[in-house]
């Protein structure tokens, strides 16, 4: 069942506020569509409008995720940057479907900030973030919006608490998708997700959000969905609290680990005014 532990990334203008501030609510984590957490596999058309769908040199451009943290920058995963022979070279914001999306826009790319201290290609997990500088002020839409990140750096999601990702990897079933998906899952705790992680060496440390299949619904992320945003509802608005990281193979009953995005708060700061 479980095959082996693999980055994501593996396999197959209505207002603006400056680059190098976080929004507040009502400023984000707000959509035109909002369907709340109930369980379904397809979004619709201007949910969840911070997903942004990375393109890479090659004939396989669509690998990983991101999200949109403010009108200049997108939230990603270092592996998706920085993995050998794989150049980043535009954003695409207000995707829905990958072969028609009239809502869409392409951003191109004006710098990329891997978090310093990751240690790729180790079977260690922490620091999995990284920052996209887009090469032009985003143009916000309906369909084209940030989401909040818990700015206070303090985590909001609960164990048992539902959470949401969204991106175009792989489905359960292993085949590659072209509307944008909804994966629906539960947070655990890190003594639970370490136990079952125990086995392949890998240590779920406190810069780790784990999340599983809910008791009767499952569902996972899969390859194609690495860097995508963890998000939950709190008081009518959308934080993100997570980045997809690692797990297993597609479809599986297994706890996937998470970049926790509140532990990050001073790094992305930081970078936001330096950069």
């Amino acid at each position: 069942m479980f095959a082996r532990i693999y980055f994501f990334l593996l396999m197959g203008c209505a207002f603006t506020y400056g680059k190098d501030v976080l929004p507040e609510k009502p400023d984000c984590g707000q959509q035109i569509v909002d369907s709340g957490m109930e369980l379904r596999r397809v979004a619709k058309e201007g949910e969840f409008p911070w997903t942004v769908l990375l393109k890479y040199e090659g004939a396989n451009p669509f690998k990983c995720v991101g999200s949109l943290i403010n009108d200049r920058y997108v939230l990603t995963s270092s592996v998706c940057v920085t993995a050998k022979n794989q150049k980043v070279i535009s954003a695409l914001l207000g995707v829905h479907v990958l072969s028609e999306s009239p809502y869409s826009e392409e951003y191109g790319i004006e710098k990329i900030i891997p978090h310093g201290d990751f240690k790729k290609g180790k079977k260690e997990f922490n620091h999995d973030i990284a920052l996209i500088k887009l090469n032009t002020t985003v143009r916000f839409s309906d369909y084209i919006k940030p989401v909040c990140l818990p700015t206070k750096g303090a985590s909001l999601v609960q164990p048992e608490g539902k959470v949401i990702t969204t991106g175009w990897g792989k489905n359960t079933e292993g085949d590659q998708v072209t509307t944008k998906k909804v994966v629906v899952r539960r947070v655990i705790t890190n003594e639970v997700c370490g136990e079952a992680f125990a086995k392949y060496n890998i240590t779920i440390t406190d810069y780790l959000l784990c999340t599983d299949s809910l008791k009767d619904y499952k569902d996972s992320t899969c390859s194609g969905d690495g860097g995508a945003p963890v998000v939950f509802k709190d008081e009518g608005t959308w934080y993100q609290e997570g980045i997809v990281s690692f797990g297993s193979t597609c479809g599986h009953d297994f706890p996937d680990g998470n970049t926790r995005v509140s532990k990050y708060i001073a790094w992305i700061n930081e970078k936001l005014g330096q950069n």
